[in-house]
């Protein structure tokens, strides 16, 4: 491992290697400032920007990293002249103090070349004319480049010069006119935010946010990868390891400085690697901490102190009562406490209405507590302790500890009687981030998050969790195990046994998912979701009308539990409609999804639906008005355009079915039906070149799906057979034979050409026709053995149709006798396909 000087409380002091191999998630943020830096320099447009976060956020790291970025720019060198102030600009009480610390500052930058003498002659005069000579000494230096100031903590600065030296530099800057500023701040303050101040509205405001557990994880890889430290890299990507970072999470309240100072020792486990270290941190963090307290009212060190002490959150009232305080006056100091970032708020309670606060860095509770801990620091070991371990390794630890080591003893059994008595902070936080994962579908983020939670826990729904994220990745059978794990642990997990079923359903294993699913009705008969998933059960089984009832207890029951519980009756009247749809019941079916587009009235699903039954039952215009509201629902809906381009052709209405195929190529190329369905309207158009031009285009997209393709492939030869003249038979198989060949699908078109039997050969068919539809395929695949099967299987079917001697079946291999006996059955009324399936 090389060793590396990280400097905690001042980044500026590092080099710029190091700030960008440590910046994380912020490289946006970077480039828009670094953008408008350079705007300024190179325009007339001057961009002045304020970052606002609490110390330790990541605001001077920012600040260093846009200087070295815009002093590697060769083109700005002429250009831009850089103060870059003190992080601490103590003792400036005036403009002109400002004014000097400018120069100072351009001083240090440019040695060689600013007037250093002219600085000192400023202090022989009298201040006014001092200040005068200073602003005319910037002009003149600057001249006619761009200023950049760098100013930290601009709050104390606007403070320190007053109402009077803020109209004075907003004055200098508005006359002179060559200003850019990047300055920070903790919070927004009265010189900025309040309407009379000279500098309202002056500032781009932009909030630094807390790093979250992913932010602390890239950054601890980056500093790992910095020291060449390949067990701590490895480690943070266990779930161990996770849980761990979220445990500096935690205690850090996102402050990106914290997870630097605890990367030294992540990876320690036993109480004599971790114990000395961690008390070092916390006295290493004091004067941090007691420098923050600092930069507060009496009344709101009066509120941080009594959090420190409860050590959990408060409400208002309490936190008043206690520091005999008004509500009002503690709502306001509260209020600025959480904008400059010491505490954070919680709406609890039924109707939200009760915030509770605590402090943003629990950290800060335990470093202050060091002064406090007079006879010892057990009860800060203790509360890290129990943070750091999970209970399960706390015991392991108490259980492997020799007899002799008292202190360590009863550190581990006060760890594990806190741990058992209160409930785990980082729990509460990875249940947060698992339900935000899940609810936007990222399941291989939750997947991540509920590793952590079987690290932390091991309980029945961790392991439920996760079992319910594998679903959603398509690992059921390692889901499976995870919910067996699940109800060896708590065999009335009714969860559990909900995600069983649904993976025992993925499995095509319905009997097993049947019997979890009972069980969850004997445990819990008034939960909708369970009917639900019994249905599917049944549907899989072919038990269509015990799914049926299973549908209506679901929708008897309800779904005010849910959350989204729309969504879900919704989903509970489609599946009931395309139930009875395959039973063809369709005017059950037609009033079950009308009750879907009652319960959301935008589901494009459940107006395709509707378009679908009304298709079957011929009310054309019904269903093409269907179509249009799942349109409207969604406009940028490839499947939406689709369906109304099927509807359009089951039509006749073949140009509007092509605008509409054309449309959804539009939304998503990626699909091959539209593409492929709109060659065959362009046939059907007896548009063949576009056709061909178009069949070309899905081809060398879509062959990867042989048997889809053989859906498409099927129709779009009997259109040939149907749109084009007899005498074009032979250019047109020919140009097709040419295509799929090219292609490697030429069995696909061989399959579909075995199908035509079942058309060219019916009553109302010449046999010069028959004829002339054999000689045309006949001779466009010569030499092509692929094709020997389909064309020795028109020739019995056309001498069969002949002589009706079945003798001429017989003389065809049993494989083929069977596909053209069923070819040659006599065909029922053909209502074509439903719009939307293929």
């Amino acid at each position: 491992m090389r060793p590396l000087q990280l400097f905690h409380f001042t980044p500026s002091l590092m080099s710029p290697e190091t700030l960008e191999d440590l910046f994380v998630r912020r490289e946006p943020l970077a480039q828009r400032l670094t953008a408008l830096i350079r705007e300024s320099a190179l325009t007339q447009n001057k961009h002045h920007t304020l970052l606002i976060g609490p110390r330790g956020i990541g605001k001077t790291h920012m600040v260093a990293l846009v200087y070295y970025r815009i002093r590697a720019m060769a083109d700005l060198r002429d250009r831009l002249r850089v103060a870059w102030l003190r992080e601490e600009e103590w003792g400036v009480e005036s403009f002109l103090d400002l004014l000097l610390r400018i120069c100072r500052a351009l001083q240090e930058e440019y040695p060689d070349t600013f007037p250093a003498d002219r600085v000192e002659s400023l202090y022989q005069q009298e201040s006014g004319a001092a200040q005068r000579l200073a602003e005319r000494l910037l002009q003149e230096f600057v001249g006619g480049r761009t200023l950049l100031l760098l100013v930290e903590n601009l709050d104390d600065l606007f403070k320190g010069i007053g109402d009077k030296g803020q109209r004075q530099l907003r004055a200098f800057i508005q006359e002179t006119s060559f200003s850019t500023i990047l300055a920070t701040s903790q919070s927004l303050f009265n010189g900025v935010s309040r309407q009379t101040a000279p500098f309202y509205g002056f500032f781009r405001v932009q909030h630094l946010p807390e790093f979250t557990v992913e932010d602390a994880i890239l950054l601890l890889k980056n500093i790992a990868h910095l020291r060449e430290d390949p067990p701590l890299a490895a480690f943070i990507d266990t779930p161990s390891g996770r849980a761990r970072v979220r445990t500096v999470n935690h205690l850090a309240g996102g402050n990106p400085r914290v997870y630097v100072i605890f990367s030294e020792f992540l990876t320690r486990e036993s109480l004599d690697e971790l114990v000395e270290p961690f008390m070092k941190t916390l006295d290493e963090l004091t004067p941090y901490y007691q420098a923050r307290m600092s930069h507060l009212s009496v009344q709101q060190r009066k509120i941080v102190e009594f959090l420190c002490d409860r050590g959990a959150a408060a409400t208002v009232k309490e936190i008043a009562r206690r520091c005999f305080i008004t509500s009002q006056t503690a709502s306001s100091q509260l209020k600025e406490l959480k904008e400059k970032g010491y505490v954070h708020a919680d709406p609890l309670g039924p109707t939200g209405r009760d915030t509770y606060y605590e402090l943003r860095e629990p950290l800060m509770r335990m470093s202050l507590e060091v002064k406090k801990s007079r006879s010892g620091p057990i009860r800060l070991i203790v509360d890290f302790l129990r943070l750091w371990y999970p209970v399960t390794e706390l015991r392991h630890q108490l259980d492997t500890c020799k007899p002799e080591a008292r202190l360590e003893r009863e550190y581990l059994t006060q760890a594990i009687k806190v741990a058992e008595e209160s409930p785990d902070p980082r729990v509460r936080e990875c249940r947060k981030a698992f339900n935000d994962y899940v609810s936007r579908q990222l399941f291989m983020e939750a997947m991540g998050v509920a590793n952590e939670l079987v690290a932390l826990q091991s309980d029945a729904t961790s392991y439920s969790d996760r079992g319910f994220c594998l679903i959603a990745l398509g690992r059921t059978e390692e889901a499976l195990r995870d919910f067996e794990t699940a109800l060896e642990k708590d065999a009335s997990h009714t969860e559990a046994w909900t995600n069983r079923g649904a993976a025992l359903v993925c499995l095509g294993q319905y009997e097993e998912a049947l019997a979890s699913l009972n069980r969850v009705a004997e445990l819990d008969p008034n939960t909708a979701i369970i009917w639900i998933g019994m249905a599917t059960t049944y549907e899989g089984l072919g038990q269509l009308d015990q799914a049926l009832r299973a549908l209506d207890e679901a929708i008897k029951i309800g779904f005010r539990e849910f959350k989204t519980a729309k969504s879900e009756e919704e989903y509970a009247w489609i599946k009931r409609g395309k139930l009875l749809t395959r039973l063809t019941r369709y005017g059950e079916a037609l009033a079950s999804l009308e009750n879907a587009t009652q319960v959301s009235p935008c589901s494009e699903e459940a107006w395709l639906e509707r378009a679908r039954v009304l298709f079957r039952m011929e009310r054309l215009e019904e269903a093409a008005s269907c179509c249009d509201e799942a349109v409207k629902c969604n406009p940028a809906s490839w499947y939406a355009w689709y369906n109304k381009g099927q509807l359009f052709a089951a039509q006749k209405r073949y140009m509007e079915a092509v605008d509409c195929y054309n449309r959804a190529i539009e939304h998503d190329s990626k699909v091959d039906c539209p593409h492929l369905d709109r060659v065959q309207a362009f046939f059907e158009l007896r548009r063949f070149a576009e056709g061909f031009v178009s069949l070309a285009d899905a081809l060398e997209r879509f062959t990867g799906r042989p048997e889809h393709l053989v859906n498409h492939t099927i129709p779009l030869v009997k259109s040939l057979f149907t749109c084009a003249s007899h005498d074009e038979w032979g250019q047109y198989a020919g140009a097709l034979v040419e295509l799929y060949s090219k292609h490697d699908a030429a069995v696909v078109l061989a399959v579909a050409l075995g199908g035509s039997v079942s058309y060219v050969l019916l009553p109302d068919v010449s046999r010069t026709l028959i004829d002339n539809w054999y000689g045309a395929w006949k001779s466009a695949t010569e030499h092509l053995p692929v094709f020997e099967a389909p064309l020795r299987l028109m020739d019995a079917a056309i001498r069969y149709n002949d002589t009706q001697d079945k003798r001429v079946l017989l003389e065809l291999p049993a494989e083929e006798r069977k596909i053209l006996e069923g070819l040659l059955k006599p065909e029922e009324k053909d209502r074509g396909e439903d719009i939307g399936e293929r």
